[in-house]
C-alpha cells in the first residue's frame, strides 16, 4: 500500500510526493470532482453522482495527511473529501498512459502460426485460464485458434457467445457463405479474394471474426491467407511516410449496396489513437465508392497511398496461408488482421460470426488484460 510522504500547495495546485519518491501534482478542479464520499459517487455502480455542472469550482480550505495515511481536503464550499493514496498514484500521467498503450506483437507470413495460442473449446469455455489465453492471444497477435470444435451452427455460436456475443447484421448472426450468390458480396464466389478488412462501409466494422470451415469436397484451392495490417502499415510509415499521413487524414468512402439495404461510410484507412499508434485498418479494395478530389494533388496521393500499402498486403512474405478444416475455428481482430482466400473449385462451406469491439474488449478488461 503506497503511503504519502509529503504535500505542498503552489495556488490552486496540490503537490504530492509519495514514499517511493513519485511526485504527482494535482489541480483542485479534478481532485474536487474525484471525491469519492457517498455523496459524489455510487460505489455500488462505480458512477458519479453529481452532475459536472453541480460541482462547485471549489479551492483548498485545509489540507492534512490523517494517521491511516489518507489525504483530508476541506473545500471553499464547506464539503469534506478523503483520499487513499492507493487511488491517486494510479493517475501518475506516464503511468497512467503506459497502462493504456496498446503493445501489439507485430507479425510477418507464417511465423504467427507458431506463436498464436491454440486452446480447446472446453478449456475456453470452462476456464479462466483458457479464456486469457485466447482474449491475450488477441490482444498480441490479433490471432487465435479455437479447436475440437463441433462443426454445427450451434458449436459455432457458443464459442461466439464466449467471445463477447455474437453481432447480428444483415448477413445474420451466424453466417455461411459458400460460392452461392446469396449476398452482393465478392465472397460469395469461388473467386480469389485479395486482402482486405470487412464491413468498411459501416460507422464501425465488427471487431472480431471467425471462420470454421466445415466442408470442402470435390475440389481444390480456398485457402485462407490472413495478413498483420499493423506490420504492413508500419513499413508504410518507415518507407512511404507521406504515404501513411496522408491515409491516417484522408477520408476513403466505402459502400455496400444489395436489394433493401444501402450501408455508406468515410473513414481514414490508418486510425491512430490519442498516442499516435495504429489503432484500425479499414482497408478493402472491393468496398471503395467513386469519389471527387478536390485537386489533382489528392486525386494521385490517393492512388499512390492505396498502392504502395496493398504492395506489403500482397507480399507473399507477409502472408500467412492456411487451409481451414472441420474442428477448429480461427478466430481474428478485423480491426488488425486482413483477410483473403485463394480460388477454389468444388463445394466449400465456410461458417462465421462476427464480434463487436466493445464486446470482445469488455471480456479482455474483464479478465484483467487491458485497462
Amino acid at each position: 500500500m503506497k503511503t504519502i510522504k509529503s504535500y505542498s500547495i503552489d495556488g490552486r495546485t496540490l503537490k504530492l510526493v509519495f514514499d517511493d519518491g513519485l511526485s504527482i501534482d494535482y489541480e483542485d478542479c479534478w481532485l474536487r470532482d474525484h471525491c469519492r464520499c457517498t455523496a459524489c459517487f455510487h460505489k455500488d455502480t462505480n458512477q458519479r453522482a453529481q452532475h459536472l455542472l453541480n460541482i462547485p469550482d471549489a479551492t483548498f480550505v485545509k489540507v492534512s495527511i490523517t494517521e491511516d495515511s489518507k489525504l483530508f481536503i476541506q473545500w471553499s464550499d464547506n464539503h469534506k473529501s478523503s483520499y487513499i493514496p492507493d487511488f491517486l498514484v494510479q493517475f501518475d500521467y506516464k503511468t497512467w498512459c503506459n497502462k493504456r498503450k496498446a503493445t501489439p506483437k507485430l507479425w510477418r507470413g507464417s511465423e504467427v502460426a507458431t506463436r498464436v495460442a491454440r486452446v480447446s473449446a472446453d478449456q475456453f469455455i470452462n476456464s479462466t485460464d483458457g479464456a486469457k489465453l485466447v482474449f491475450q492471444s488477441l490482444l498480441d497477435y490479433g490471432v487465435v485458434f479455437i479447436e475440437q470444435v463441433e462443426p454445427t451452427p450451434d458449436a459455432i455460436e457458443v464459442i461466439g457467445k464466449a467471445l463477447g456475443g455474437v453481432q447480428n447484421t444483415f448477413f445474420g448472426g451466424i453466417w455461411k457463405v459458400t460460392s452461392t450468390a446469396e449476398h452482393a458480396d465478392t465472397a460469395y464466389t469461388n473467386i480469389t479474394l485479395k486482402q482486405h478488412t470487412d464491413n468498411t462501409y459501416f460507422t464501425e466494422p465488427a471487431g472480431l471474426q471467425m471462420f470454421h470451415c466445415t466442408e470442402h469436397s470435390n475440389g481444390t484451392g480456398g485457402e485462407n491467407v490472413f495478413v498483420d495490417g499493423f506490420y504492413a502499415a508500419t513499413k508504410l510509415k518507415e518507407e512511404h511516410p507521406e504515404d501513411f499521413d496522408f491515409l491516417t487524414k484522408f477520408e476513403v468512402e466505402a459502400e455496400f449496396i444489395e436489394e433493401g439495404h444501402f450501408h455508406k461510410c468515410s473513414a481514414p484507412v490508418i486510425q491512430l489513437d490519442r498516442f499516435n499508434d495504429i489503432k484500425q485498418i479499414r482497408f478493402n479494395s472491393y468496398d471503395r465508392t467513386p469519389m471527387a478530389f478536390a485537386n489533382a494533388d489528392e486525386c494521385r496521393a490517393y492512388y499512390r497511398s492505396l498502392r504502395n500499402l496493398a504492395k506489403y498486403f500482397e507480399e507473399s512474405a507477409n502472408q500467412w496461408q492456411i487451409k481451414l478444416k472441420p474442428g477448429f475455428i480461427l478466430v481474428f481482430d478485423n480491426f488488425r488482421v486482413l483477410h483473403g482466400r485463394t480460388a477454389f473449385t468444388g463445394k466449400r462451406v465456410l461458417w462465421g460470426c462476427y464480434v463487436s469491439r466493445a464486446d470482445w474488449l469488455d471480456k479482455a478488461r474483464t479478465l484483467g488484460l487491458i485497462c
